[in-house]
């Protein structure tokens, strides 16, 4: 089973993100081909077409599905953004201050090892029973456990 060298907490968050991320991309996939949809539905009404007919139905189509797709990328900037906000304020009670490497997003064998994971999960995911228990969230530690992070 692939993983992405983090601790079994971690990285059962990192899955839960990830499902959260293949429903929001299914999502667009769906918008994406009622657009497509919708022009067959509406303009493929005819036998035969005039060229400016057909370019006028590709801008159009065109014109649709980029909006969409700038949507759902602008949707995906902001959710992980809340994300990181999330991380980030968590760390700072800690007083953390933790740092990313924004050259690594565009790392190609990082990225494979992520569609690996993916994969992994996804495949694994499906042959667990559809039933699986709701996952209990963690309690917030206490004072205690700041005594323990100072040594």
């Amino acid at each position: 089973q692939a993983e992405l060298g983090i601790n079994e907490h971690h990285q059962n968050e990192v899955v839960s993100y990830m499902r959260f991320a293949r429903f929001k991309r299914g999502m667009c996939l769906k918008t994406v081909d009622s657009c497509f949809q919708d022009l067959k539905d509406s303009r493929l009404v005819e036998e035969t077409f005039t060229v400016d007919e057909v370019i006028d139905m590709l801008d159009g189509l065109q014109s649709v599905v980029h909006s969409e797709v700038e949507s759902e990328l602008i949707n995906t900037t902001y959710t992980n953004v809340l994300l990181l906000r999330q991380l980030f304020s968590q760390a700072e009670k800690w007083y953390l201050k933790l740092q990313t490497d924004v050259s690594d997003l565009e790392n190609r064998e990082l990225l494979d090892q992520v569609a690996e994971f993916e994969k992994s999960e996804y495949t694994s995911s499906n042959k667990k029973s559809t039933s699986d228990p709701v996952k209990p969230k963690l309690a917030p530690l206490n004072e205690g456990g700041s005594e323990l992070l100072n040594k």
